[in-house]
């Protein structure tokens, strides 16, 4: 589980499983300028259980909520398939932290 913020006040976060897909999504939001809005870079993979999932998620909702955006913020959250990681337990701790 991997968690860097680029900018506090920044209008699109990510929350990627895999630390290929991370660097794909991160890069096409720069590449479609959004370079100056991407708040964080991160990737949850390795099998995480979903109590890790869901403090992951939890602490990055935390961060993404602490200040309004005047546009608003995006979450986007990607990934899924995994050669040895319980795809279905790490969505779940993710689903867990959003229902708060």
């Amino acid at each position: 589980l991997k968690l860097t913020i680029l900018n506090a006040k920044g209008r699109i976060w990510t929350m990627v499983a895999g630390g290929g897909a991370s660097v794909i999504y991160s890069d096409t939001i720069c590449a479609l300028g959004g370079a100056d809005e991407l708040a964080n870079y991160g990737e949850y993979s390795g099998a995480p259980l979903e109590q890790q999932t869901y403090d992951y998620a939890k602490t990055l909702l935390s961060l993404m909520t602490r200040e309004a955006h005047p546009q608003g913020k995006i979450l986007i959250i990607g990934g899924g398939i995994a050669n040895f990681t319980n795809v279905a337990a790490t969505f779940k701790g993710i689903v867990r932290a959003l229902r708060l």
